[in-house]
């Protein structure tokens, strides 16, 4: 149990700070295609051990998902960036078909990384958490006044010698590793409610920047502890009721708000 109290609290500070990078930079639909191109290097790692060739999934799904984020980015210098999310988010599910077509016989075990499971968290998978953790609070914390900086007048920052785009390639990456750490508790299909919802929640009633990160730290924390507490009391995965709580609370925090103002 303590690992996966441990486990919460890692995942939600990686939620709070890769969900609002995520909606400060416009950009919400980055960790839903962030979190399927995630599902290529799975099923690539899943064909290579059919293989005998034994390639941790974390690594391939690191490696896949930071590329197609950068590649998502750097579509957005031409496009808009939902454009170069769609194009990168079609491409990454069409390999991951692919590999999983040539490994029929595995293709139960990617129901895991689907779906995810908050109580059956490895002592491999803290591990990553923790090390995914260390290297997004030492990079966010090192680049914090150049990322609000780049985020809310990217035209200034510029002009102030900034290089935005290795900044936008960092902040992109920093939001991937936070994703594919967490794929294996919350899963690919539920990580886009997990991650943007508490951001949008604290966007909505928070009065600075810091204190958005903290709100979302605290309703991430609170969404995931209610659903695992549920989950013990009726048979549901604890990865879903969180992300339902999550969504629950942003729907209704964005009711009353435009009820009371």
């Amino acid at each position: 149990m303590d690992r996966v109290l441990i486990s919460i609290i890692l995942i939600s500070l990686l939620i709070s700070i890769a969900g609002n990078l995520a909606v400060f930079r416009k950009a919400s639909f980055l960790i839903a295609g962030v979190a399927h191109s995630a599902l290529a290097g799975v099923a690539l790692s899943l064909l290579l051990s059919s293989l005998s060739l034994n390639v941790d999934y974390f690594f391939l799904a690191s490696a896949f998902a930071i590329a197609f984020a950068i590649l998502a980015s750097l579509f957005s210098k031409f496009t808009d960036i939902d454009t170069g999310i769609a194009i990168s988010f079609a491409l990454s599910m069409a390999l991951a078909v692919i590999f999983l077509s040539a490994v029929r016989s595995m293709s139960a075990k990617i129901w895991t990384f689907l779906f995810g499971e908050l109580m059956l968290v490895t002592t491999e998978d803290l591990a990553y958490l923790t090390f995914s953790a260390l290297l997004v609070i030492f990079l966010f914390g090192m680049l914090y006044e150049k990322f609000i900086f780049f985020l809310f007048d990217p035209e200034s920052a510029q002009a102030s010698g900034i290089n935005i785009k290795l900044l936008d390639i960092i902040l992109v990456a920093i939001i991937a590793v936070s994703v594919v750490a967490v794929i294996r508790s919350v899963g690919a299909i539920l990580a886009y409610s997990i991650f943007v919802a508490p951001s949008a929640i604290s966007k909505e009633v928070s009065k600075s920047v810091k204190q958005s990160f903290i709100i979302a730290f605290g309703i991430a924390l609170l969404s995931l502890l209610l659903g695992i507490s549920i989950s013990m009391l009726i048979p549901i995965s604890a990865s879903a009721l969180s992300a339902f709580i999550a969504s629950a609370l942003y729907l209704a925090t964005y009711y009353i708000k435009n009820s009371l103002f």
